[in-house]
């Protein structure tokens, strides 16, 4: 079913945006903002009705998006720090090796901001202490490679179960935790963090 029979689902801006930049230029691109709003987005190939509690997001005027990367659906909100990569890569396959090479830099960067307990698990997930702290998506075209990782900053994470279903594929170490035993804030672990001073030496790093 399409997904405006199901739900309004609208185009990630943001992805197009940054595409088209590096289009213009050919210069490789890195973006680093806090997210503005409380949303929920989808995967390239998520099943909304499968993933999202669409009643629950009708009813609180929770905008959905899909992105161009892959992966399950997250909620994002202001809490969360947003991280894009667009860089060229030559050809159209490749997609293991440039995707684990864009979380591996990623891991580099947030080290060199001070993060620096954590580490990758399952595919691409950013964990500290066994807790999934962010998550990555990757979308490759000819001629480029598109990276972004959402980090949990001092997101609202009781939102998470109301807006999200257990997601249909898990990396092991999840264990069938429920979405609030999973995930953490990075706060948790660096009471001190702050937004906007940890936005600004992240993008630093990544530039």
């Amino acid at each position: 079913m399409p997904d405006s029979d199901a739900l309004k689902v609208h185009r990630f801006g943001r992805d197009d945006s940054l595409i088209s930049e590096f289009k213009k230029t050919g210069r490789a691109v890195a973006d680093c903002t806090p997210f503005e709003q409380t949303a929920v987005v989808a995967g390239r190939a998520t099943k909304i009705e499968q993933e999202i509690h669409t009643d629950k997001v009708r009813v609180d005027k929770i905008p959905v998006f899909r992105r161009r990367g892959g992966g399950c659906s997250v909620l994002l909100d202001p809490g969360n720090l947003i991280v894009y990569l667009v860089f060229p890569a030559e050809g159209y396959l490749n997609i293991g090796p440039l995707f684990d090479q864009s979380t591996q830099y990623l891991l580099k960067a947030l080290k060199q901001a001070g993060i620096d307990k954590v580490y990758q698990d399952g595919i691409s997930d950013i964990v500290i202490e066994n807790r999934k702290v962010g998550g990555t998506c990757f979308y490759r075209a000819r001629g480029l490679a598109y990276f972004s990782a959402s980090l949990l900053v001092r997101a609202d994470l009781d939102l998470l179960p109301r807006y999200l279903s257990m997601p249909p594929r898990q990396p092991d170490y999840r264990n069938s935790r429920p979405h609030t035993e999973f995930v953490a804030n990075i706060s948790a672990f660096y009471p001190q963090i702050s937004m906007e001073p940890f936005s600004h030496r992240l993008s630093r790093v990544l530039q």
